[in-house]
Parts: structure tokens; sequence; C-alpha cells
């Protein structure tokens, strides 16, 4: 493939997830508690049934099964956490409490809001056919899959384990990352700010992307427009990294080295231009179970690549499925655009009828464009024209790629 070839989309997508398939993570045994943010190594099944016990839904009164009466004898509360020590006969019922075990015999437990408590009877003032117990086991069975391999652990799957019995589980070692930012242009102190130098934005993003998505990152470096220091820091990343990101030096300018120097890290090109806007110079290549990704200069690029390229490497390393939530909402007006060669991502936001407008947006340098929107909607290529209420992909900006 030459350098100038431009591919779609989706066939940069397949490439990545053909040679991605070749890199392998060690796992370990982590507590349950130590383990948010990893990806779990191996399919958990539950120690237990959920619940472990027939229990009450509501605060009320336990009555036996096909009892119908109106008034019936207490004999005793059963707070939660505790065990029933009668067993219901006609006539008799228990006081039970949220989440408390249900007597045996229990055929459904009566809302204290629908008794009357009379010394040491209950009077039902308003039947009902509620049964209000959670039987056991009704949630999760013993011996039931509850997360698959590849589920990264957040707050809720964390909890799950735990409900589940499960107090250590096998994750995967993070994905290692090193990042590159290139550039004569770029300083990373206000001190150093001179005529024609910027801040070097595209390497804390790509660091709080990283960690954000549980990516171990174990360099972020800068280096200058030379042959020779791209070459150099490409193979030192290689040696400590899965991945490696560089953003800028990937079109075509005179200063441009990144992927002449992949080329001679012994990394083999899969592709240098893809058919996306922003993105267009998106590289990426791979050799002996490292990959690297050459990123545009332009932050929104920056963010957009990451999501849509390096956080679907890492995720599929780690055994995870397609990572990109989208939803279909029509458009609040009109969009014209004039060319059409590539998909588009466009910053937008979301009105209070349902519909998405386009942001303002003045290209790819405006990072501040996607602090004032809620997300991206997408433009197939091949189309100049949407008219309002026509039906567009939308990501939202928070939690969409994840």
């Amino acid at each position: 493939m030459t350098k100038a070839a431009m591919i779609s989309l989706s066939k940069a997508f397949a490439i990545v997830d053909r040679e991605i398939a070749g890199i392998s993570l060690s796992s370990e045994l982590l507590p349950v508690r130590k383990a948010p943010g990893r990806t779990i190594a191996e399919n958990q099944v539950s120690r237990l049934d959920l619940p472990p016990f027939d229990k009450s839904a509501v605060d009320g009164y336990a009555v036996p099964a096909g009892d119908d009466g109106p008034e019936y004898d207490v004999l005793e509360t059963v707070p939660a956490g505790c065990v029933p020590t009668e067993v219901l006969a006609a006539g008799t019922a228990a006081k039970v409490m949220t989440g408390a075990p249900v007597p045996k015999g229990t055929g459904k437990v009566v809302m204290v809001e629908q008794t009357r408590r009379i010394e040491g009877k209950v009077r039902i003032l308003s039947p009902s056919k509620a049964a209000n117990i959670c039987g056991k086991g009704e949630d999760v069975r013993r011996g039931q899959v509850i997360l698959s391999v590849g589920t990264r652990l957040g707050p809720l799957e964390i909890a799950v384990l735990i409900s589940a019995g499960i107090t250590e589980v096998k994750v995967f070692r993070p994905v290692r990352v090193s990042i590159i930012s290139t550039g004569d242009e770029i300083v990373d102190s206000p001190d150093r700010l001179a005529p024609g130098k910027i801040m070097n934005s595209n390497g804390p993003l790509l660091s709080a992307l990283c960690n954000r998505c549980g990516l171990e990152v174990v360099d972020n470096s800068t280096v200058a427009d030379e042959f020779a220091a791209t070459l150099s820091a490409i193979r030192t990343a290689l040696a400590k990294s899965d991945l490696v990101l560089l953003s800028g030096g990937v079109s075509v300018g005179d200063f441009d080295f990144v992927p002449g120097a992949m080329a001679e890290a012994g990394l083999k090109m899969h592709f240098s231009k893809v058919a996306v806007k922003p993105g267009r110079p998106m590289t990426f290549a791979s050799s002996c179970g490292k990959a690297a990704f050459g990123l545009p200069g332009n932050p929104v690029a920056v963010y957009l690549m990451f999501c849509l390229f390096v956080l679907r490497a890492a995720r599929r390393i780690t055994g995870q499925k397609n990572h990109v939530r989208l939803v279909t909402l029509p458009l609040g007006r009109d969009y014209r655009r004039r060319s059409a060669e590539r998909i588009a991502y466009l910053p937008c936001r979301l009105t209070r009828n349902g519909t998405i407008e386009p942001t303002e947006y003045h290209g790819t340098a405006h990072l501040q464009a996607l602090l004032g929107c809620d997300g991206l909607f997408v433009v197939p290529s091949g189309v100049t024209e949407l008219p309002a209420g026509r039906k567009v992909d939308f990501i939202s900006i928070r939690g969409g790629f994840e």
C-alpha cells in the first residue's frame, strides 16, 4: 500500500482488529476491592443464589399461603438479618421488615400500610394479591455467569462480584502505552512560550484519556521535528509499551517524520490516510506484538482518533467488544457541506425536543468546541446535504466511546 492511498474507515478498523489480534496480555489475581478499572480475564460465576433466601420486599405482615382471613395472631417480629423461629399456620402471621427472611408457610406479605395492629393481632384493611416476596435465586442462580471475560470493572461490576460472594478476580494487566508528542512548536510550560510556540495539549489530553480508560501510561514525552530523534523515541517506546501513540508529524510536510521513523524502527506500515474528518492522516503500524498509532497534530483530531482507533485496539486486546455507543436522533435543522469524500464527525448539542444541532466549530484546532457540545453527529461519506428531521448517528462526548 502506498502512503498516498486513502482507505475507508471500516477498512481501517478491520486492519487494526486483525493486527491487534496478535497482542496478548498476562493476567493476575487481585482482591475485587482493588480491581476497579481492570478488565477480567475469565468468566465470573456466582457463588451464591441471589437473593440467598425468600425475603420480604416490604415492611409488612407475612400471612399463610391460601389464607385470606381478615385478622391474624402475630407470632413474632423478624428484623432484617434475623431468622424466623415460627412456622405459619392458618390464622397466624409474622411481622417482617424489608429484606428479612419470611417464615416457612408464607404465601404473601401484606404491606404495613394496608393493616392495623390491635394488641397481639393484625387486621387486614385492604386485601391485595401482590406477593411482595423476592424468591430465592430469582435474580441470580449459584453457578450462573454474572460477568464475561473482557468486562471492565466499574463500581457496579465490583458490587455485583461482591454480592455474589466473589472476593478475588483474575484480571489482565493494563495495556501499557507510551505517548510521544512531536513538533518544534510545542512547549510544556508557559515560561517557554515565544512567537511561533504553542502549549503541548496533546500529551496531557492523551494521558488523561488513557487514565480514564484504564490504560497504563509508562512514558509521556516530546520530541523535536527531527528524524533521528523521532526514530529514537519510537524505539524506546516500543521496548516498554504495547501501544505507542504519536501526535503530529504524520502528514506530508517537510518535517513530518513519523511514518518514515515507524518503518525504520521495524514496524510494518498498514495505512497512513483514512477517509475520516477530522483525522485523514491517521497512521497505523505494527510488528511483533506491538502497535503504533500516528495521530494527527490538531487536538480535536487527536481526541477523535484516540476514541475511534486507540481505544478500540486497547479494548480488543483485553477481549472487550466494540465500545462506541451510537444513538439515532433527528437533526434540528438542515446541514450542508461542500465535500463528501470522507465520513465526518461534527460537534453538536442536544435540544430539549430531542433533536441535535451543530455547534460553533472552527476546525480541528478548536478544542474548546468539545467542551461546549454534548457529542458528535456522523455525516456518512458521499452525503453533502441532510435535511432537518433526518436521523443521524450521535455519540455522546461523555461516555459514548466507552
